[in-house]
């Protein structure tokens, strides 16, 4: 069997693969937006200030010891004061250790601190907590003073944008969802051994194929008798002289 014979299998159940597909697709919208709880990312930023007056051999300074800074962020020593500190938070320093994500851009001295959770009040607890604490522990690790904490949230009335995996969820719903239906198309074409055309008879045991046997349906039955029934009836009636 050729790619071209697996090509004519795949549009022949073309419509059956789009409806596989639609509905894999449907299935995921409605189960990602309607059944799991919608997410949202939480975060808070930090600036490592160089002081009233510019000075860029400090700004240098503050841009090298940022990768220092998130380091320090995820270690057990500000997560651990987390912990202790906010117990209202019910977190271990492990879950936060896997929660939180720590991020800056190049050559900026902006820190953030971001997490995603089910509820946005408690995900800006958590970033807050974690803030306070760095802060703190730098001051007594590094005797560095200079980290501020930004009050930059969002606006009274704005609604926190939801980290949605809604888009995700369906292009992977659609990409399985294809691979599955032509996979098993092709598998089940590549194991019937049964010959559907004439062509392959004569190309694969040279054989040439002598006449057709058409199958018959109960519908074919029921048309042959009516139409039998229907000359009975109209035949004309002969009489003999003797």
């Amino acid at each position: 069997m050729d790619f071209v014979y697996y090509v004519r299998a795949v549009r022949k159940k073309l419509l059956w693969i789009v409806s596989f597909v639609l509905i894999a697709c449907l299935t995921s919208f409605y189960v990602t937006y309607k059944i799991l709880p919608p997410s949202y990312e939480s975060s808070v930023r930090l600036i490592v200030n160089s002081g009233d007056k510019l000075d860029l051999g400090a700004v240098n300074t503050n841009i090298l010891l940022i990768n220092t800074f998130k380091e320090l962020i995820k270690s057990p020593t500000v997560l651990n004061k987390t912990v202790s500190e906010y117990p209202d938070l019910k977190l271990s320093s492990e879950d936060l250790s896997k929660k939180l994500k720590v991020s800056s851009s190049k050559d900026s001295q902006l820190l953030t601190i971001s997490i995603t959770q089910s509820s946005y009040e408690y995900g800006n607890q958590i970033v807050n907590a974690v803030a306070k604490v760095f802060q703190s522990q730098v001051a007594n690790i590094m005797q560095v003073h200079n980290i501020y904490i930004l009050p930059d949230g969002p606006a009274d009335g704005e609604a926190p944008k939801a980290a949605s995996k809604l888009l995700i969820n369906v292009l992977l719903a659609f990409v399985v969802s294809l691979l599955l239906s032509v996979g098993f198309i092709i598998a089940r074409e590549t194991l019937d051994d049964t010959i559907k055309n004439p062509a392959v008879l004569e190309a694969e045991l040279g054989l040439i194929p002598l006449g057709n046997v058409s199958v018959t349906t109960k519908k074919d039955w029921k048309r042959r008798e009516a139409k039998t029934m229907n000359r009975k009836v109209g035949d004309p009636t002969y009489a003999k002289l003797s």
